[in-house]
């Protein structure tokens, strides 16, 4: 598969794609005849596994040592990588529902005032 169907498939630009190559978050595809870079299925699903981490707040250098460990089949690694981050997320839907809810009551007072 070429870098172009894998960047619309994973909705990353062509130049994420290779930034994340060149950081090493992702193996290096191989170069068919013509030297276009050929991707297989699994690059297309550890891309959008990357993008989802990035998206949730996982920084690069933490997402490329659990690349490398998922390349190194460092399982242990992984998991704990994960669960670490797992961590993360929960503390901040934690903030994030606190926020919320101070919203809601703020929005409540408020409207009390209208009335």
């Amino acid at each position: 598969m070429k870098i172009g169907t894998v960047s619309e498939s994973t909705g990353l630009s062509i130049h994420t794609i290779r930034y994340y190559e060149k950081q090493g978050l992702i193996k290096k595809p191989e170069k068919d005849a013509s030297g276009h870079r050929t991707y297989r299925a699994v690059d297309i699903e550890t891309l959008n596994w990357v993008s989802c981490m990035k998206n949730s707040g996982m920084s690069l250098s933490k997402i490329k040592k659990y690349t490398q460990a998922f390349y190194d089949n460092n399982n242990a690694l992984c998991i704990v990588s994960l669960e670490d981050h797992l961590k993360h997320l929960q503390s901040q839907k934690a903030d994030i529902e606190h926020y919320i809810e101070v919203t809601r009551d703020k929005v409540a007072r408020l409207k009390k005032r209208l009335t």
